[in-house]
């Protein structure tokens, strides 16, 4: 069984909706959790469009830290992740801003048993570095984790993303695990990418299996506009389904322009996303 669990509180609300709204298309067989911050929970009426869509909607009490933080944040969100899980479901993170597209290399992981955590991240100084914005983990690992892991020694302000890779590689080997580079000139096959805010359509991030809205934004651009480029996804994605249009259909994507933003040479899709 495949367990998604959303990490939200009032600050963004309206991208925890476009978020579990992506996530039920993407993988409609999923479980899907909303965790809220009791301290700062969404409205009500957030949290019922959250369960009218398909999520268990529930709040937490530990300290967060602001942003996913320290040992009670990481004990407490490990704890909701693995509660009900098997040891061979596998339990997957998403941050609020960030848009699942398709459920591919779910059925991957899904596929190979012997992978404990799937994710995306960068080799830097002989170590690799796990991104929070999306990750997935065996039940039993994250299970591990929670019954291992030393919280006396973490920082008060420990980054969740960082601390729960660098647990996990401390206990199997990077080659056990699929770690994919995000997309990028040195990694265009990577179906991990983060949305270039001048981009000029939806439909190009739409080939992704996954896209952050996460990235900064332009001066000119409210921290809204996430939501807006996510529902912009969720669109492009819908309309490529019924349209029998695949990600890896080539002929239907624009990889001049696609390696053109890569490079940084992005002129042509330097205006605004459309409404």
């Amino acid at each position: 069984m495949i367990r998604i669990f959303v990490f939200s509180y009032s600050g963004d609300a309206a991208e925890a909706v476009a978020c579990v709204r992506c996530v039920r298309m993407a993988v409609p067989y999923a479980s899907v959790t909303v965790v809220d911050d009791a301290a700062s929970p969404v409205q009500e009426d957030t949290a019922a469009a959250l369960r009218s869509i398909g999520a268990d909607y529930v709040q937490s009490s530990w300290d967060r830290q602001g942003n996913l933080r320290g040992p009670a944040c990481i004990r407490g969100m490990l704890s909701e992740m693995c509660r009900e899980a098997e040891d061979d479901d596998i339990v997957v993170k998403i941050d609020c801003d960030t848009a699942l597209l398709d459920d591919g290399w779910l059925r991957w992981m899904d596929a190979h048993p012997a992978c404990p955590m799937y994710a995306s991240g960068d080799f830097v100084a002989g170590a690799w570095r796990i991104y929070g914005c999306l990750y997935a983990l065996r039940g039993w690992m994250a299970r591990r984790l929670y019954r291992e892991m030393d919280w006396t020694l973490l920082d008060d302000l420990a980054p969740e993303d960082v601390t729960i890779g660098r647990e996990v590689l401390a206990r199997v080997p990077a080659t056990v695990c699929r770690i994919e580079e995000p997309w990028r000139q040195r990694s265009p096959w990577s179906e991990w990418t983060a949305w270039c805010w001048p981009s000029r359509t939806a439909s190009y991030a739409a080939r992704f299996a996954m896209v952050t809205t996460g990235s900064p934004r332009q001066d000119h651009q409210p921290a809204s506009e996430r939501a807006r480029v996510m529902h912009l996804l969720a669109d492009a994605r819908a309309a490529m389904l019924q349209d029998g249009v695949t990600r890896e259909d080539d002929e239907a994507v624009d990889w001049g322009g696609l390696m053109a933003a890569c490079r940084g040479d992005a002129g042509a899709l330097h205006t605004p996303c459309p409404e």
